[in-house]
């Protein structure tokens, strides 16, 4: 069966100096198939986490969430001792300093792979829009990390065209669930939330750290209140926290609220690296 290599002349440059870890060894480029597997059928997982001067952050939250995503997909996973070592070879030959991004995908035809590349964190805030693609609570892919990710694609598209960062999606309820990349923050009187899992956001590992640690409340929000809150905010494991400055075109004000949570949180990081 023939193969097709990535194409493209800026992944190729990429290629060109960075090892991918794929089936438990480290290669110099990456070729798959071009009929069947999971890449062509978006069929998989993956987790992406932020390394500080070469330590992943929170490895062990990630790897357990990848492997009750790969469960309730009914994808066959690597051993965790696996995934460890694929992630210590590929940290070690692709170093990133100070801070790089790290994933982990698996494929749903058994096929694996570990990346590792530099990462540099955003320094603006961000302007969201609202996404015109209602997603549901109850799907399948709502709530987990699959590399199906076509309508958070079409989101950005949608929202790049008119001038936004990322977008907003609500679910069949009209609550605010996520973005298009990130989980939500909002401050409300001096508290901050983070949308409730039943709205069917994912239960992002930095979020559910921010529940615990820093006092972060969780409860829905409808969309038309979006307008009413003191000040919004994206969290991720690659972005840590990152703030909004609009929602369409509500302009929010409360800048340094996020700023303070942002520098404190990411002082617990690198207090907490052994995590």
């Amino acid at each position: 069966m023939g193969r097709d290599r990535v194409k493209g002349e800026k992944v190729d440059r990429a290629y060109q100096v960075m090892k991918i870890y794929f089936n438990n060894s480290l290669r110099d480029d990456l070729a798959l198939p071009a009929t069947g597997g999971g890449w062509l059928l978006g069929d998989g997982a993956f987790e992406s986490l932020r390394t500080y001067s070469g330590r992943a952050f929170a490895l062990e939250r990630h790897l357990d969430r990848l492997e009750q995503t790969l469960n309730e997909l009914k994808i066959a996973a690597p051993t965790r001792a696996q995934l460890v070592q694929g992630v210590e070879e590929t940290i070690a030959a692709n170093p990133a300093t100070p801070f790089g991004r790290l994933r982990i995908t698996v494929f749903g035809d058994g096929n694996w792979m570990v990346t590792h590349i530099e990462y540099k964190p955003e320094t603006r805030f961000l302007k969201l829009s609202l996404s015109p693609i209602k997603r549901y609570s109850l799907d399948l892919t709502s709530g987990i990390k699959t590399i199906s990710y076509q309508a958070s694609a079409v989101a950005l598209r949608e929202a790049a065209s008119k001038g936004f960062d990322d977008a907003i999606f609500i679910n069949e309820r009209g609550e605010v669930m996520e973005s298009a990349l990130a989980n939500l923050l909002w401050l409300k009187d001096g508290q901050w939330f983070t949308p409730d899992l039943n709205s069917g956001c994912l239960p992002g590992v930095i979020r559910a750290l921010l529940v615990k640690n820093f006092g972060v409340a969780q409860a829905p929000l409808l969309v038309e209140d979006l307008e009413n809150v003191d000040g919004l905010a994206l969290t991720s494991s690659v972005r840590e926290i990152v703030g909004v400055q609009a929602f369409e075109s509500h302009l929010y004000s409360n800048s340094q609220s996020i700023d303070a949570l942002s520098s404190s949180f990411h002082s617990w990081i690198l207090g907490n690296l052994e995590e």
